[in-house]
């Protein structure tokens, strides 16, 4: 692809401001004159041509330029003139030169028509195989020149001497080269003598005069591997530590190739995984067959994951002569067919005490696999026969019940006393593992108030809850989770005053983060108490207050009852003791802002995160506002400037007004620009070479100051090329558009163009970037495709959700299929992009759920759960489908 770069540099410092466009007879508008030279702006901006401009600036040549109203300007003072005082001037442009004389007039042009001079031969060998040699030209004044083969040439060719006739060379034009092709058989060492005669007229008219001509000899080399023509052979994904065959390699024509001549390069693509972790290998096919002597290409990986791999013949990769084949990526994915589970010794069981343990199923290869709670059966025997008495729940990841997720534990609970036998199997394969579970009845015997996990200090009106673990001991020694339906608790002051909403017993868990909070009993870690500090009863607390606070598995005045107790002081509310400006002296200018960071501690110098504890007081200039960043954890204050001069914000305290903190405020003219820079931008912008509407755009942003200064796109210049693109501005972003009607090479505008967008203070601070326009088809990256949201129904369950048949509030509707959607970024940053159609969808019980292999349109069969899975370029995409019993 060609490039073509369309700089603003020189119109921004001589033409800024000009938006308009209207024809004149003379010279273009948006010409510069410079001295006895004139040039177009395209011109003058190639950076090829930077001396050619320089030069008679350097001389003291008076500028002039023609803006695009048609009107000259005095570079100097900026003021129009008459087009009268314009000198004769030799105009440029990239189609070529042009002579003006004074005062913009009497267009002559001083080029003559351009004829092939020399030529160039760019073939540097043939050989028995390859026997096509290419010519370039250049014309008179030395520029390229497109060949034309007609009449007017002749070529001619000896072997050793021997001429050849001419249906053994013929002549036609490739690319604008001349090419010439020997229909002759060659040997190595053959001397071939090649000779082409340009004439002005036909070689045959007796007046024909030569023009130029060139002769070029060639050795006959011996033939060498040009190419590897790969061609796929099976190019699926399939398990690692298995020999998978891929691709294969014909023969050429050329020299003959061997297994051992081929190498690999191996790039690999998965977080994780390094080149040594697949092997590739080239072996012959053999046989008898016409393919008999195909190298094939086959890949044998100890990790699941995609490996980007090129075949080549050379020395090394990237020495100079080698040949590479076209690159393939090879993905595997580790064998998921169950064939073992890992043994389970179990500690001795307590009756309705939970235990749980690890769950590990294996592939033929030893893999860890995962398989879904719906795959896993566990049947519970005692004597012999089937037993309800021992319950074991399977485990996700988090702690939750598995249905169709991995299941990554065992949870056994006991009913009774006894013996038991669990049989486990992984349905429809040979998997299966027998687990030993004996259990025993025990009782409660000690509550402790003891180890803490959060921070012991509570301080009233706080929005986060405190736990404190109950340790509970069983009569053998052991802690136990007991059932705390008949438990009570009780918070009292010294004064007997109950604080009863602010203190209560839950079961307890931790997150992903390890941070605990409430759960079920099912999945429960143990029991803790809660303490709530923005209850009612201790939200207001002026002072600190000591509370006693009493667990108990029965009524305080039971006899048998089994307590504890705990003392603890709730300290008083939270009120503003400090506040710390990041920044004390602010710059800005009138219509723009400036965000800072303002520090906020209470009297226990913690953090106070309520914008809502503090007033701002501003003046006439300027505007302030307070606002809490959950995401960054932090507090700001953003200061709008509203008319330039000087002003003060002052942040006070609502209950301690002597608690403040001072801002001065400096807004400023354009004086105050210090730096402006467009943040990066990586995106290549889609162009349509025939549909404007399709054309895509791009949304520029930038930083004024280092991004302290928030400056809107009004108070600045954008500069562009108006012929090529349109530019419309919102707020500080530039949104940057091809123009319609110029999508092709002969305006501008064609595959990989590069379109360079710059921005112009007042005060002339400036900065530049450059957009590549490309028609490449859009192409969406696996790592950027998820599950559109609008999937997940069931906000309740981990994991994204599709119910077919209920809505997300329960209520039954009458469906009876549901629509999966994928969608991703492509190269050109457009989100959303929808590529269902492009990914192939399977079902692991399509007696529960079917779904289209090509759309993603899963259809209920049956009340049940199944799994839908969603293979998109080596990516696999998974959503839990349930069709719930309509009762």
């Amino acid at each position: 692809m060609n490039k073509k770069i369309t700089s603003s540099t020189l119109a921004a410092l001589i033409i800024a401001g000009s938006t308009s466009f209207t024809a004149f007879a003379a010279m273009d508008n948006g010409t510069v004159v410079i001295g006895d030279k004139a040039f177009d702006l395209a011109y003058a901006n190639d950076s090829i041509n930077t001396s050619e401009i320089t030069s008679p600036i350097i001389a003291g040549g008076a500028i002039y330029v023609k803006d695009f109203n048609g009107n000259w300007i005095d570079n100097v003072t900026g003021e129009i003139i008459p087009a009268g005082l314009i000198p004769a001037v030799i105009y440029k442009n990239t189609k070529g030169g042009t002579r003006f004389d004074a005062a913009d007039t009497s267009v002559t042009a001083i080029k003559e028509t351009s004829y092939p001079k020399t030529f160039t031969s760019i073939t540097n060998a043939i050989t028995n195989t390859s026997k096509v040699i290419y010519l370039t030209a250049l014309d008179q004044y030395g520029e390229k020149y497109d060949i034309k083969t007609d009449s007017s040439y002749k070529v001619t060719a000896t072997i050793n001497g021997i001429t050849l006739s001419d249906t053994q060379v013929k002549l036609t034009t490739d690319n604008n080269m001349a090419k010439i092709t020997l229909d002759k058989d060659l040997v190595e060492n053959d001397v071939v003598v090649i000779k082409l005669d340009k004439f002005d007229k036909d070689v045959s008219t007796s007046s024909s005069k030569l023009i130029s001509e060139v002769s070029t000899n060639f050795v006959v080399a011996k033939a060498k591997i040009s190419q590897l023509n790969l061609t796929s052979e099976k190019p699926v994904t399939e398990f690692n530590k298995e020999d998978i065959i891929y691709n294969k390699v014909t023969q050429n024509d050329g020299a003959r190739l061997t297994t051992d001549m081929i190498k690999f390069n191996i790039n690999p693509k998965t977080s994780g995984t390094v080149a040594s972790d697949v092997t590739v290998t080239a072996s012959l096919r053999g046989g008898s067959d016409a393919d008999k002597n195909d190298i094939i290409i086959s890949a044998k990986s100890t990790k699941e994951g995609t490996f980007e791999v090129t075949p080549y013949v050379g020395t090394t990769f990237d020495a100079e002569g080698t040949i590479k084949a076209a690159k393939f990526d090879v993905t595997t994915t580790v064998n998921v067919i169950a064939t073992t589970i890992d043994s389970i010794t179990l500690p001795k069981l307590k009756v309705n005490t939970k235990t749980v343990a690890n769950l590990v199923i294996r592939n033929a290869h030893n893999e860890v696999i995962d398989e879904n709670g719906n795959n896993v059966t566990a049947l519970v025997y005692r004597n012999g026969v089937l037993d309800n008495n021992l319950i074991v729940e399977k485990l996700d990841m988090d702690g939750n019940q598995s249905t169709t997720r991995p299941v990554k534990s065992l949870r056994f609970n006991a009913k009774e006393a006894g013996n038991y036998i669990v049989r486990l199997r992984v349905n429809g394969t040979v998997a299966s593992k027998d687990v030993v579970a004996i259990s025993e009845v025990t009782s409660l015997s000690s509550i402790e108030l003891g180890n803490n996990i959060i921070d012991n200090s509570i301080i009233a009106n706080e929005m986060t809850p405190v736990y404190r673990v109950i340790g509970a001991v069983d009569n053998k020694g052991d802690g136990i989770i007991p059932d705390t339906s008949g438990w009570t608790i009780e918070a009292k002051n010294k004064a007997g005053t109950s604080f009863g909403s602010f203190a209560s017993i839950v079961y307890y868990k931790h997150d992903a983060r390890g941070v605990i909070l409430d759960a079920t009993k099912e999945d429960a870690e143990g029991i803790a108490v809660k303490f709530a500090p923005n209850a009612t009863s201790v939200k207001s607390l002026e002072s600190d207050t000591i509370l006693t606070i009493k667990v108990c598995n029965n009524e305080i005045t039971s006899t048998d009852v089994i307590k504890d107790t705990l003392d603890l002081t709730v300290r008083a509310k939270s009120k503003v003791k400090s506040i710390t400006l990041a920044e004390n002296k602010i710059s800005t200018i009138s219509g723009a802002s400036v965000k800072k960071e303002i520090v906020i501690l209470d009297q226990y110098g913690k953090a106070i995160t309520d914008p809502t504890m503090v007033k701002v007081l501003y003046g006439s200039k300027t505007t302030a506002t307070v606002s809490y960043d959950d995401r960054a954890k932090k507090m700001y204050i953003t200061y709008f400037g509203e008319a330039t001069g000087i002003d003060t914000i002052v942040v006070k305290s609502l209950t301690e007004p002597a608690i403040t903190a001072t801002a001065n405020i400096s807004i400023g003219d354009n004086t105050n620009i210090n730096t402006i820079v467009f943040n990066e931008n990586k995106y290549k912008v889609y162009n349509d070479a025939n549909n404007d509407v399709l054309d895509g755009s791009v949304a520029l942003t930038y930083k004024v100051n280092n991004g302290d200064i928030d400056v809107p796109t009004n108070a600045l210049h954008v500069i562009s090329d108006s012929k090529l693109v349109t530019v419309t501005t919102n707020g500080s972003v530039i949104n940057v558009k091809a123009k319609a009607g110029v999508n092709n090479a002969t305006t501008g505008i064609g595959s990989d163009t590069i379109i360079t967008i710059s921005v112009l203070t007042a005060n002339g601070k400036t900065d530049s970037i450059n957009l590549i326009f490309s028609d490449d088809v859009s192409i969406v990256t696996p790592s950027t495709v998820v599950i559109k949201d609008t999937v997940d129904e069931n906000k309740d369950l981990a994991g994204t959700q599709l119910i077919i048949g209920r809505d997300e509030n329960g209520n039954v509707v009458n469906e009876t299929s549901g629509q999966i959607t994928l969608l991703g970024v492509d190269q050109y940053g457009n989100k959303d992009i929808d590529v269902t159609t492009d990914t192939t969808w399977t079902s692991s019980n399509s007696e529960i759920a079917k779904v289209d292999t090509n759309t993603g349109l899963v259809t209920a069969v049956k009340p049940g759960k199944t799994t839908i899975t969603g293979f998109y370029k080596g990516n696999l995409y998974t959503i839990e489908v349930e069709i719930p019993e309509v009762k």
